[in-house]
């Protein structure tokens, strides 16, 4: 096989990626999309002059991906867009330690910014209903950790579902994964009602804020939220 270099630091481009390119290539000129079935192996294998072991690769470096969809005894799928290869690739760099949990709290802030803006002037009766259901959920959890801390991620997915943007719920579910983690130490420096009940109050204040169709204040209480989640970071020793 001859390898080709498209310059001098490129990596060289195996038989696997071209087989990848390939069958990306087949999906955007057919204009497959998602739950759209793809041809078997068999015969990308003929049409790309390749063996099994090249195209059951690329099918499933592909399929990590989230580009496509395998399951036993089914035909492939193109895979609906989801948070999960995203989600993989910050928790690595999270416990390999290329990213801290301060520096995913900023990129947080930074997109859920504008999430809560467009939340409140978007969001349907019934995604506000859920916001306050949400954050009553989670004050009654405040002493269990790990049920509070799935009722606040689902918080800030249900908020970013509420901008109609689909992109945002991908990137915030990626981003609130790591609370799994990090709340547990976090809310062990909590230790007052009063620095607990605060978290809570804020969430709270967000939800309302989305419900009144108040983009200004719904902002102006998840900077709050932001403030007091960094200090609790800082507090818990995350740096």
């Amino acid at each position: 096989m001859t390898v080709k270099y498209d310059s001098e630091d490129a990596a060289p481009e195996t038989m696997v990626d071209k087989a990848m390119r390939s069958i990306l290539d087949h999906i955007h000129r057919q204009g497959l999309m998602a739950g759209d079935l793809l041809p078997s192996e068999a015969h990308f294998i003929e049409v790309l002059e390749v063996s099994r072991t090249v195209v059951r690769e690329a099918f499933k470096s592909l399929a990590a991906m989230r580009v496509l969809e395998m399951s036993a005894g089914r035909r492939t799928r193109v895979a609906v867009f989801d948070d999960t290869a995203i989600t993989l690739t910050l928790s690595h760099a999270l416990r390999t330690e290329q990213l801290n949990p301060q520096q995913l709290l900023d990129a947080r802030r930074a997109i859920e910014l504008r999430i809560v803006e467009l939340a409140a002037v978007r969001r349907s009766e019934a995604e506000a209903r859920e916001l306050l259901d949400l954050a009553d959920r989670m004050r009654l959890a405040r002493d269990e950790v790990e049920e509070m801390t799935e009722s606040d991620i689902a918080f800030h997915i249900a908020m970013a579902q509420a901008t109609r943007n689909p992109l945002f719920p991908v990137l915030v579910s990626a981003l609130t994964a790591t609370m799994r983690d990090t709340n547990a130490i976090v809310w062990r420096y909590r230790t007052s009602e009063t620095a607990r009940e605060e978290v809570m109050a804020l969430h709270a204040a967000i939800a309302e804020a989305i419900a009144a169709r108040d983009p200004g204040a719904a902002r102006s209480a998840l900077e709050k939220h932001f403030d007091v989640a960094s200090r609790g970071l800082l507090l818990a020793g995350f740096n």
